[in-house]
């Protein structure tokens, strides 16, 4: 997007609502649904670090430019003049932590926050399971801040150790993996993980639209990218991939009964199991266990013959 240049060439100037809400606490969230605007640049005590939940949004951190979509997490030093701003026409949603790393370091008992306030800006480009254990986390902490219930002051503080050990994970795994890999893997290889996701959580919600809103990617294109990569929908492949499942679970455990593996591989009742395991095998659960069994038969009389 193109940003009127005058917004960057002025002077920063200084968020003084930063400064009251510290001297209460040194931690503030906000959830923000920000809209196209013609906000200068400013600076803030701090650091402060930004979750795109959705829409698109374009960061200007000093002299440094970061393009933020869904799944996302950037950090940065509030010292440094800085600003987001949104296409016209769209709207940006995220998840905002500023954190008074001076302050903060007198409730924590470890070095977690401290090595991380010494990073001027890093964007991180989260694993699906990562972000929303992020999401959930951020906003478990707003929510905290914004009751302030008997003992949310402990709450936040280890919500913060767990999100910066997260972090510092995170990190890790990108400097292994190259930003760059990193950024193309997040792009382009979208319906391989999703795929991936899909055979290690059967047993969870894989519905539509919550793959779509985990990957951050519209049902619709879901759907079509889905189609023309794998060949058919994606909900026939979730069907799928939890029938080959539960014939995996009879053949290896014959005593284990048909309902615990209906919800083992993840269909919501023996009925909806049985009548799909039928349409993709042609036989009903039982009626493949029994024949499994006597083909076992056929292969021991063979042996011992």
């Amino acid at each position: 997007m193109l940003i009127d240049r005058s917004l960057l060439i002025d002077p920063p100037t200084i968020n003084d609502h930063v400064y009251r809400w510290f001297e209460d606490f040194p931690v503030h969230t906000r959830h923000d649904h920000l809209k196209p605007h013609n906000l200068k640049l400013h600076v803030q005590p701090g650091i402060e670090l930004n979750l795109t939940l959705e829409g698109q949004g374009t960061f200007v951190v000093d002299n440094h430019i970061f393009k933020q979509s869904p799944g996302q997490l950037l950090m940065f030093s509030g010292k440094l003049p800085h600003q987001v701003f949104v296409a016209p026409s769209s709207f940006y949603n995220r998840l905002v932590m500023l954190i008074d790393d001076e302050k903060l370091s007198t409730l924590l008992p470890n070095e977690q926050w401290r090595s991380l306030c010494n990073i001027p800006f890093r964007q991180l480009y989260l694993q699906p399971e990562t972000y929303m254990q992020v999401r959930q986390l951020m906003f478990d902490l707003h929510e905290e801040m914004q009751k302030r219930q008997t003992g949310w002051r402990e709450m936040v503080v280890s919500g913060l150790l767990k999100l910066a050990v997260i972090i510092r994970r995170s990190i890790e795994l990108q400097e292994k993996a190259g930003d760059s890999d990193a950024e193309r893997f997040h792009k382009e290889d979208v319906i391989a993980r999703i795929c991936a996701y899909i055979s290690t959580h059967l047993q969870e919600d894989l519905s539509l639209n919550h793959m779509a809103r985990t990957f951050h990617i519209s049902p619709d294109h879901l759907i079509r990218k889905f189609k023309k990569e794998k060949g058919m929908t994606f909900h026939k492949y979730v069907l799928l991939q939890r029938v080959i499942e539960s014939k995996r679970l009879i053949l290896q455990h014959t005593e284990m009964k048909l309902t615990d593996i209906a919800l083992l591989a993840g269909f919501a009742s023996p009925s909806q199991f049985s009548k799909t395991f039928k349409t993709f095998v042609g036989l009903t659960p039982t009626e493949y266990r029994e024949q499994s069994k006597g083909m076992e038969t056929l292969k021991w009389i063979r042996r011992i013959k």
